[in-house]
């Protein structure tokens, strides 16, 4: 992200945390920006960790609930939290954390996809993005639908996080009509879906997926732009 390369520099940034790692996207634009920093990233999904490890064998990876970093205060020069917010269980409790093991002075990076203003293309990608979480919430996994711009703008600020800028990230549209990506995002539909087969929300739902393909046909499939949002803790 440039727009991260030229804010950060003339600033050093030498230890960072990556919380809510998943399998380690958001590692690629850190090693970017930062290329001569330690990385360490911490999720609670042991399954997302080992994919983590796969991609990035040189970065240190730790099975940790955002919610309870187990570092002491003060050490990180830089703590991240990237496309996370919409599945913490306690977003304050995780933002408060962070800002405990960030050094005086350091910095926090939050990278957020929002859910309003979208073109149809990301209207599409956030049918099939909220076809997922309203699934796992009836299966018991914490997975909220996505934030509008603003209302993450609130939940950061909300922390004491003192917010120096924010810039939106827009992505690529993928082409899905051209290539087996949208057979591939059917099928994971429709196995996410046997999940819940003997529930009665079952049928609720079934029809969603011819829905999301007649739409991704129609309109493309395009992910949604993130807010990236630079703070410094509140202490």
């Amino acid at each position: 992200m440039k727009q991260l390369k030229d804010f950060f520099v003339n600033k050093k940034v030498s230890t960072i945390l990556d919380t809510g790692t998943g399998t380690g996207d958001f590692i690629e634009v850190l090693k970017e920006v930062f290329n001569e920093a330690r990385i360490t990233g911490i999720d609670p999904n042991n399954e997302s960790l080992q994919e983590a490890v796969k991609r990035f064998p040189e970065i240190t990876f730790v099975e940790m609930s955002a919610e309870k970093l187990e570092f002491d205060d003060n050490s990180f020069d830089l703590v991240s939290i990237s496309m996370a917010l919409h599945h913490l269980p306690d977003i304050q409790k995780a933002l408060n954390e962070i800002q405990r093991v960030v050094k005086p002075g350091g910095w926090i990076i939050v990278n957020e996809l929002f859910s309003d203003n979208l073109n149809p293309a990301e209207e599409v990608h956030k049918m099939l993005h909220h076809f997922r979480s309203k699934i796992d919430r009836l299966t018991g996994i914490n997975h909220n639908e996505t934030f509008k711009k603003d209302e993450i703008r609130e939940i950061v600020k909300a922390s004491g996080i003192m917010v120096q800028f924010d810039f939106e990230n827009p992505l690529e549209p993928i082409s899905l009509a051209e290539s087996n990506e949208l057979d591939i995002r059917l099928e994971k539909m429709k196995l996410h879906l046997e999940t819940i087969k003997a529930r009665p929300e079952y049928d609720i739902f079934k029809p969603q997926i011819e829905e999301f393909r007649q739409a991704a046909l129609k309109h493309g499939f395009q992910s949604p732009p993130r807010i990236v949002i630079v703070g410094k803790p509140a202490k």
